[in-house]
């Protein structure tokens, strides 16, 4: 008797869905896809209907072979890549390769537990078409852009050099985000404000309260409003700190309010990204690995393998019935009643939410994160513990806190004002509490003594502060894709790999965990903004998202949207094969020759300034050459000495690694002096350095500013920047 065939996505599964279907079921992995476009042509016919040409992925051939060997063994055969529109793209390529006539079902589930898959296999259902048309439809646009936009990049901002410039029509917007917020940051100017403190005593205690209005005029960061003010510079906090030292200090009015705090959703793929990244610093990619890894199940020992979440690509906060009572009636055992809310909460997931799946939440309760620490890695175990903390707390009662504000005023009309706030009840932040990117300035952590309107407060002094409004920092990965979300761009199953593109090519670097565009990412973006406006249009590209869904939907043919991308994308090539440049930048220094402002300007790999008069005036200079200036390096630094090697004059150059002097005569001799920057070591003198171990050569080994720190001098220098 033939048994039913179980395709999964990935091997690792297996053994965790073996231990809950039974020895009727073989089970076998498609390893991922399995059909994809050729990877090195364009795979897509625009002239017949936008026919995307399918080939086996190059690797794939035995797996092939060993799906249908299998299929042709077995009655039905069910389909169970991953349960999302990916995973019923893939499903269907493997009906393309099944042998004729094999009977098969679509089976998915969101947890891979015994409840969830038995019952999934109960309810096979057919293929989802539109589900695989909204995926065809995602993958020929992507493919669209990448491959015609691709090899543009590289003819116009690498020149002839090795073709490895990708653009993407995702990626492409994440970039512009990144620089675009980096040109904030450089046309930001900070404002300076003093921020000016009174200290008071009552009863023994020291509160510490902050200027609040001077002659009834409230104290900005910022002018708002001509009812404002703002203390601009040192000289203006004297004079209102001497103001603030009249007494007496009178309590004007108390106010007290009760502050509730609401309890989170569970975790949709984006939060849960987020929350990785500010808890544990974790990327995108290596949080969806870690969850990939508890959705398709852990060895327990003596349980077994278990899937310990449910399915972690998903937009939607909904939870099933079954799990918002389980998690219930653990808090009222664990935390006691009085955590418990009357009701239930619920969570309204975003308007563009495909609502497939559920929130991300743990498959059982009972597995307790202390219980199934033992058998976890130690990312796993952070990880989870975050998703079971998560959702115990999304169905906990409000925190509750007692704020209270007092103004207290002088004889000089001035009011200070301290603020403090105490816990009066724990609620959800007695499991969890979600970090935020920047933490803002708050005085609610201090304690205040019981006051009295009308009271007398004693000063015991004023003091000043200094501080400058701040630009918007740089993006994490986190903000990132909290701003792609909010933005109604990519899916779940995307922000990974949006993060990993923007990196991988060098578009973007971190600093202190932060996104920052490199001089090539500014340099596309510029480009692509410039040519194909379109593609990098924030709001086209959601929109785009938005028919996506209505394909999903069956409410648009898929090929009708190819149809009407293309119409649209076509003439911007046309346009921009024979218009397309790196746009000019006009900068505010003068030509050393006319006066002119100058322009940089970018050539194969890059910038270079150039005069704005060109042709009337020709004058031209690298980047370096403009930039430098002989107040950055060592004060003692002979600037007039002559070449070690030839004694011949020497002049300042520019490399890779930053300013030298090179010798006047080269080629002919190659002698060079590395210019330490202030703070830096002078190099040793060449009669002290060590001669050169290279047979036939009489140079001597000296420390070079190089990616590899020392290197031969002389003119027979095999050895040459090689560490020794």
């Amino acid at each position: 008797m033939k048994k039913s065939l179980i395709i999964v996505e990935s091997p690792t599964k297996i053994k965790t869905l073996k231990k809950f279907v039974g020895s009727q079921f073989d089970l076998i992995s498609s390893v991922g896809h399995i059909r994809d476009l050729p990877e090195r042509e364009f795979g897509i016919d625009l002239e017949h209907e936008f026919t995307p040409l399918y080939t086996i992925l190059e690797g794939k051939e035995k797996v092939v072979k060993d799906l249908q060997k299998a299929a042709r063994e077995s009655d039905i055969v069910y389909l169970s890549p991953d349960p999302d529109r990916e995973g019923e793209s893939i499903a269907w390529h493997i009906t393309k390769i099944l042998p004729p006539g094999t009977k098969y079902k679509r089976v998915t589930f969101n947890s891979i537990t015994k409840e969830a898959v038995l019952k999934a296999l109960k309810e096979p259902r057919d293929i989802d078409l539109n589900l695989v048309n909204a995926q065809q439809a995602r993958r020929l646009l992507d493919r669209i852009v990448g491959y015609k936009l691709s090899p543009f990049l590289n003819r116009r901002i690498q020149g002839q050099r090795k073709a490895n410039l990708s653009a993407g029509r995702v990626q492409s917007v994440a970039l512009k985000l990144v620089v675009e917020r980096e040109k904030e940051i450089a046309r930001f100017i900070p404002i300076e404000f003093w921020r000016l403190f009174a200290f008071l005593a009552h009863d023994g205690s020291t509160i510490r309260a902050l200027l609040y209005s001077v002659d009834e005029k409230r104290i900005e960061k910022e002018p708002t409003s001509p009812t404002s003010l703002v203390i601009g510079t040192e000289q203006e906090a004297t004079k209102v700190l001497s103001r603030m030292r009249k007494t007496p200090y009178i309590v004007q009015e108390i106010v007290r309010k009760e502050k509730r705090r609401s309890p989170f959703p569970p975790f949709i793929t984006s939060t849960l990204q987020q929350e990785a990244s500010r808890h544990f610093g974790f990327s995108s990619t290596k949080t969806m690995q870690i969850a990939q890894t508890l959705y398709e199940g852990v060895d327990l020992g003596k349980e077994g393998s278990e899937g310990l979440i449910t399915y972690m690509r998903t937009d939607s906060v909904r939870v099933a019935p079954e799990a918002i009572g389980a998690v219930r009636a653990l808090i009222e055992k664990v935390y006691g009643r009085e955590f418990l809310p009357e009701k239930s909460h619920e969570y309204a997931s975003k308007k563009s939410a495909q609502d497939a799946h559920e929130a991300i939440r743990p498959t059982h309760l009972h597995f307790s994160p202390s219980l199934v620490k033992p058998h976890l890695t130690s990312d796993q175990f952070r990880l989870y513990q975050l998703i079971w903390q998560r959702f115990v707390a999304s169905q906990m009662a409000q925190a509750i806190f007692d704020t209270v504000s007092v103004d207290i005023a002088n004889s000089d009309h001035i009011i200070v004002r301290a603020t403090g706030s105490t816990p009066k009840f724990q609620g959800f932040l007695a499991v969890y509490e979600e970090r935020r990117d920047e933490e803002e300035e708050s005085d609610e952590a201090q304690l205040l003594p019981t006051l009295k309107v009308g009271e007398v407060l004693k000063l015991l002094d004023v003091k000043s502060e200094q501080s400058f409004t701040k630009p918007p920092p740089r993006f994490t990965e986190a903000s990132l894709v909290k701003e792609l979300e909010k933005s109604g761009i990519g899916r779940p199953s995307t922000y990974a790999a949006i993060m990993n593109k923007i990196q991988a090519r060098d578009y973007t670097t971190k600093e202190n965990k932060r996104l920052k565009p490199t001089e090539l990412g500014l340099v596309i973006s510029d480009f692509l903004e410039a040519n194909f406006k379109q593609i990098m249009d924030v709001g086209f590209t959601a929109a785009m998202e938005d028919e996506l869904e209505k394909v999903a939907e069956n409410k648009k043919e898929w090929k009708d949207l190819l149809k009407e991308f293309w119409s649209a994308f076509s003439p911007m090539l046309d346009q921009a094969e024979k218009e397309g440049f790196v746009p000019k930048q006009l900068t505010d220094l003068p030509c050393p020759k006319c006066h002119a402002p100058l322009q940089k300007i970018w050539f194969k790999s890059k910038y270079f300034y150039g005069c704005s008069r060109y042709p009337e005036c020709d004058y031209s200079a690298p980047i370096a050459e403009i930039a430098f200036n002989k107040e950055d390096y060592s004060e003692d630094f002979d600037w007039d000495q002559k070449c070690p090697l030839c004694s011949s004059a020497m002049k300042v150059r520019h490399g890779r690694f930053g300013a030298f002097l090179g010798c006047t005569n080269y080629p002919k001799c190659k002698g060079i002096v590395n210019i330490p920057k202030k703070g830096e070591k002078q190099e040793e003198k060449n009669e002290n350095a060590p001669p050169c171990p290279a047979i036939g050569c009489e140079g001597k080994i000296i420390a070079k500013r190089s990616r590899f720190g020392k290197g031969c001098i002389g003119d027979n220098n095999p050895l040459v920047g090689r560490i020794l």
